[in-house]
């Protein structure tokens, strides 16, 4: 597959969308990331021991989601994010740190580019943690505006605004942070509130260490953590507000979701009714919380049980802008407008949900086709077992994976065995290189995958 040109594929769409940068009646989109947040850390998905009262308002707008899967860590969650693609595909399933000299492939054509097509401005607010080089810079890669964090190896963690150093710093998580990144989020929509805007909010919490704000220290029942649980809360709620405040609440698309599961192993995160957490591919690690709001567009209070994830984000904030996804590649996302509107679908638009050479989840049913084991350390959760090789679940009736019924249905172990075939097949014909600056070593690629669906 030739992609080569893929940056190309910017020009044609424009041509094929005429009139698209006159985009005033376009919705704004805004996209709420935080990092290392449970399915269980919310009240509105059944935390009784952590107030999140704004999120819970934006949950109580719009739609939750309760079957929307990331990755199981950082990095490649937000390359599937920028490209639409299982991180597998876009060259990287492993957490990019600056001395691995990687990062975002120049010939990726990510979400900011595609919305920058249709008269979008982009801006980027917190973490980016895919590529800490000067090459990889957001700025780089379809953002107009970034403020955020980067790790230079001699100069260490800085701020950085576009493409200069301005502070550096100790600690992403520092709650002292919080107030620069909010405020420089609340600048960039007074900024561009007369014309339509994407903003990526990335923020760097609850990833340990733990450090809450001063003003939100010692105010919650779960600890340290909850108290950053509390600082997130306001942030979503900041933001909400200076939403309304500018009169663009109702034109404007607000998505809050984590990247992957919580840390276990510590007095922290809460997956809820899942299994496990970060670093594995249990429920506990890859489904996450994700909640929409839309006015107008979007029903108040409303649940979408089907599965999606954030590979759908860059398709569907296509389709709402109005452009075309790439075509000159495998896209694994689909435009989930659909279930945004509530129309009635023939059948679900993702029937599965693989993490190739892993795990695959066909409808109700989940196959191991490897060895999971837990994630972190074992700590106020006791001794968490492993799951072999060729253990089925069923997710509706055991979301918690702990049932092993391989044995009741041999069948659907063969059926699902063979989807993973052919999707890691398909992947290993279709696959994209991670970006890589001269001397970088080489990163996981397809062959690992090769080696992990032997069975």
């Amino acid at each position: 597959m030739n992609i080569g040109i893929s940056k190309h594929v910017i020009c044609s769409v424009v041509l094929a969308f005429p009139g698209l940068v006159e985009a005033a009646d376009k919705p704004n989109i805004v996209v709420f990331l935080t990092d290392d947040q449970g399915y269980g850390d919310l009240g509105c998905y059944g935390s009784d021991s952590l107030e999140t009262p704004n999120i819970d308002r934006l949950c109580q707008q719009g739609m939750m989601f309760t079957d929307f899967y990331v990755h199981q860590r950082c990095s490649p969650t937000r390359l599937a994010f920028m490209t639409g693609s299982h991180a597998h595909r876009a060259g990287c399933t492993k957490v990019i740190y600056n001395r691995d000299r990687i990062g975002i492939h120049s010939d990726e054509v990510t979400t900011p580019e595609l919305l920058k097509t249709a008269g979008y401005t982009t801006g980027i607010v917190g973490k980016w943690h895919l590529g800490e080089w000067d090459a990889f810079n957001p700025t780089r890669h379809g953002f107009d505006f970034f403020y955020g964090f980067m790790i230079d190896l001699d100069q260490g963690t800085g701020i950085y605004r576009n493409l200069e150093r301005i502070e550096s710093i100790k600690r992403k998580t520092d709650g002292q942070h919080s107030p620069k990144l909010l405020d420089a989020a609340v600048g960039f929509i007074k900024q561009n509130k007369e014309h339509p805007f994407f903003l990526y909010c990335a923020s760097p919490l609850p990833h340990t260490p733990w450090i809450p704000n001063e003003r939100f220290r010692g105010t919650s029942r779960r600890g340290t953590y909850g108290d950053v649980i509390r600082e997130i809360d306001w942030q979503v709620g900041e933001l909400m507000k200076v939403l309304d405040e500018q009169g663009i609440a109702e034109n404007t698309l607000f998505i809050f979701a984590s990247d992957n599961g919580p840390v276990l192993g510590i007095d922290g995160g809460d997956a809820g009714p899942l299994r496990d957490g970060k670093w594995t591919d249990f429920e506990g690690g890859i489904r996450v919380p994700c909640i929409m709001r839309w006015p107008g567009t979007i029903a108040p209070g409303s649940t979408n049980r089907q599965i999606t994830g954030i590979i759908d984000l860059l398709p569907t904030f296509c389709a709402i802008a109005g452009v075309a996804a790439p075509g000159d590649r495998v896209i694994d996302g689909r435009n989930i407008l659909p279930y945004l509107r509530g129309e009635q679908v023939e059948k679900p638009i993702h029937e599965s949900f693989v993490v190739p050479g892993s795990v695959i989840r066909h409808g109700k049913w989940k196959l191991l086709v490897r060895e999971l084991k837990p994630g972190g350390k074992s700590g106020r959760e006791g001794k968490r077992p492993s799951a072999p090789a060729g253990s089925l679940f069923n997710l509706q009736d055991d979301p918690g994976e702990t049932r092993d019924v391989s044995a009741d249905h041999p069948e659907i172990v063969a059926d699902l065995r063979r989807r993973m075939d052919a999707a890691v097949r398909e992947l290993e014909a279709n696959s994209r290189p991670i970006g890589r600056l001269p001397g970088a070593p080489v990163p996981e690629t397809k062959n690992n995958v090769k080696k992990r669906i032997k069975h």
